[in-house]
């Protein structure tokens, strides 16, 4: 069984070793903000980091986009620093493989707060002020757009879809398990593949329930639980966050039989224990590179490393 309060150094100094140390890619295009529109009439912010692989290229169509989401009041800026990580990852000679991100941010936060409605109404969005229906849009409508925008450069030939990975922290964390959810749910087209494409989740102190979003229904299904790579990381000497945190992996320990193995072991579930009370992006920001290339590392074990099919998307999303 994993240890729920061990620190994973181990796990941080082999990371340390095994990834590039520069934060800032090299060779890779700057980032780019990019508005998108969600069907409801939200404005949404988000950033693009693309990999450093020419357009069209073999190692292009096998970069894995990797989604980031902030937790409640924060703003995409919080995962500037680990986008760039994923983006360096893949830079230069005897680079690892690549990554293409995006950092969001979700209704209601950040540059995210203006919904315009159809008869030209407009209204602000307030983080101190969304109800439940607010987050259960940011799963339904917000992360709708972006997949949308992700098609767009999957088809291409930026990235591969197939090899979608999710990383949230607190509030977002909920935002990623329910889509995941959604994206496994979606059954085939007689033209072909059109879910199943998140192959990662990483959650960052993650709640049982938030707000009206519950790790209850991705939990409930076997093969979101089967079939991703998971990673918990969180602050340890929280009694609160440790509970819902053991609680999820629980869930998940019997569809991953090597997360019995000796710590260290690179498995497809792991869950990092730190000796702190902080969670969230103050939690990244107190570790720093460390805990950062250890999320690169199982991202690119598990997901960046596999050679995928790279499918052209157009027409084929709900």
């Amino acid at each position: 069984m994993m240890t729920r309060h061990s620190t994973c150094v181990a796990l941080l100094l082999t990371s340390l070793l095994a990834l590039p140390a520069a934060a800032q890619s090299r060779g890779a295009p700057p980032p780019e903000v990019v508005p998108l529109v969600t069907q409801d009439g939200v404005q949404l912010k988000i950033t693009y980091f693309p990999s450093a692989e020419r357009r069209g290229t073999a190692g292009a169509k096998q970069a894995a986009p990797v989604i980031l989401l902030h937790d409640h009041k924060e703003t995409r800026g919080v995962f500037s620093s680990l986008a760039q990580r994923l983006q360096a990852t893949g830079s230069g000679e005897g680079g690892g493989p690549s990554f293409a991100s995006v950092t969001v941010d979700l209704r209601g936060h950040g540059d995210s707060t203006r919904q315009v409605f159809p008869n030209g109404e407009t209204i602000t969005l307030d983080a101190a002020k969304l109800h439940r229906e607010d987050f259960l849009a940011m799963v339904v409508m917000d992360m709708a757009a972006v997949r949308s925008f992700l098609v767009g450069k999957n088809d291409a030939g930026e990235l591969n879809l197939n090899k979608l990975c999710l990383v949230g922290s607190g509030m977002g964390a909920s935002v990623a398990a329910n889509w995941a959810l959604q994206d496994w749910s979606w059954p085939p087209l007689a033209i072909g593949k059109q879910g199943q494409d998140v192959k990662a989740v990483v959650s960052i102190s993650p709640r049982w329930t938030f707000n009206g979003l519950s790790f209850q229904l991705p939990m409930r299904d076997r093969p979101l639980k089967e079939n991703l790579a998971w990673m918990l990381v969180y602050g340890a000497e929280s009694t609160k966050v440790a509970s819902d945190v053991r609680r999820i992996e629980k869930q998940l320990e019997r569809f991953h039989p090597e997360a019995s193995a000796a710590a260290g072991a690179p498995g497809r579930l792991q869950a990092v224990a730190l000796q702190s009370k902080l969670q969230g992006s103050t939690l990244l920001r107190q570790i720093g590179a460390p805990i950062e290339d250890q999320i690169v590392g199982f991202l690119s074990e598990h997901v960046g490393k596999q050679q995928l099919p790279w499918i052209n998307r157009r027409g084929r999303l709900p």
